[in-house]
């Protein structure tokens, strides 16, 4: 594990911003506050992976970039509303991943990063914050086996956190729900 940071020192510590804002992330109490924490994060991790070689990686979350400014604009701006937006960079993202993966001969590990990229298309476009949520669990599932495998141990320690960072805003946003209707008697 020592040999990532002394190999990678750069990068490593790229990723540790990257770590950091993308953690801090879920707890935005909006689709587009997690949307724009996203975008952030994303700037960091694509040179982070660059820097390992890990392009798919790295264009995908490039990607992740562009969607983030725009998800952050939808409803403030009318371009930005439209519901092409999650196909667009759903197929963009199964774009780059097969040129990014054909040009790096990455094989099936490509497949975890374009499936979590194209989940979170629809993730950050949905305007329900929950299933949003429940659906960047599955992602930074996908995320954390792509980074284990990319040697990002930024990486891998992000996806960890933020799978207790989304289990913890589920939690919350569960106990201020309000108690269902009681059932009435006949």
């Amino acid at each position: 594990m020592t040999h990532l940071v002394s190999e990678h020192p750069v990068a490593q510590a790229v990723g540790l911003v990257a770590l950091c804002i993308t953690v801090l992330s879920y707890q935005a109490r909006t689709t587009r506050g997690i949307a724009l924490r996203q975008a952030a994060g994303s700037f960091f991790w694509t040179t982070h992976l660059l820097l390992l070689g890990a392009w798919t990686g790295g264009l995908l979350n490039a990607l992740g970039l562009a969607r983030g400014a725009v998800y952050s604009q939808r409803g403030a701006r009318a371009w930005a509303s439209r519901p092409f937006w999650p196909w667009l960079f759903g197929a963009l993202c199964v774009g780059a991943a097969a040129f990014a993966g054909l040009a790096q001969g990455e094989g099936p590990r490509l497949l975890l990063s374009a499936t979590a990229q194209c989940i979170g298309c629809y993730a950050l476009w949905t305007p329900r914050v929950r299933r949003a949520r429940l659906l960047l669990l599955l992602v930074s599932f996908l995320w954390l086996a792509y980074d284990a495998l990319s040697g990002s141990l930024p990486g891998t320690v992000c996806e960890l956190f933020s799978e207790a960072s989304i289990l913890l805003a589920l939690a919350r946003d569960r106990r201020r729900a309000p108690p269902p209707p009681a059932a009435v008697s006949p």
